[in-house]
């Protein structure tokens, strides 16, 4: 079975991801910031914006491990990145699908990026695809989810490496 050993979610303290978050309701933001955390983790902070001026926001403990990198002890993306590798997060059930693929953005083209697919209670609540950029991490989501469709794009990438 093909893999990449990759960091298509990089973990590191002053790395500040924006992105233009497209719904039904109208555009928003999402601001993603790394801070150094305890115990050599690094707490991520997910800020979103809604288009009347209101945010919310939620941080998790992030770690990487041999395995995959976590967020607060749950497998967010698994490590080597293997062709078909697949896990769960009910009620999304994610699978790795392509290991070379393109995205474009704002920040600009990516390329041998990590495609993962994922259903939705089976399939039955929707479905959705994220691209994984390495050394930058998700760059675009698409989501066909029945209940709140939505597309997640990458426009600014700050700090970090």
């Amino acid at each position: 079975m093909k893999e990449i050993v990759g960091d298509f979610l990089p973990l590191e303290p002053g790395l500040q991801l924006e992105y233009s978050l497209s719904r039904c309701l109208g555009r928003s933001s999402l601001i993603v910031e790394h801070f150094a955390g305890p115990e050599g983790c690094v707490s991520v902070r997910r800020t979103w914006s809604a288009p009347d001026g209101t945010t919310q926001s939620e941080t998790s403990r992030a770690e990487c491990r041999a395995d995959g990198v976590y967020y607060d002890g749950e497998l967010v993306l698994p490590l080597p990145a293997r062709l078909g590798a697949r896990w769960a997060r009910p009620p999304r059930e994610y699978r790795v699908e392509d290991l070379d693929a393109a995205a474009e953005t704002l920040v600009g083209r990516f390329t041998g990026c990590l495609r993962v697919g994922y259903l939705i209670a089976g399939g039955d609540g929707g479905s959705g695809e994220r691209l994984y950029a390495p050394g930058v991490g998700l760059v675009r989501e698409t989501c066909a989810d029945e209940a709140d469709s939505f597309e997640l794009v990458l426009t600014s990438r700050r700090g970090g490496r």
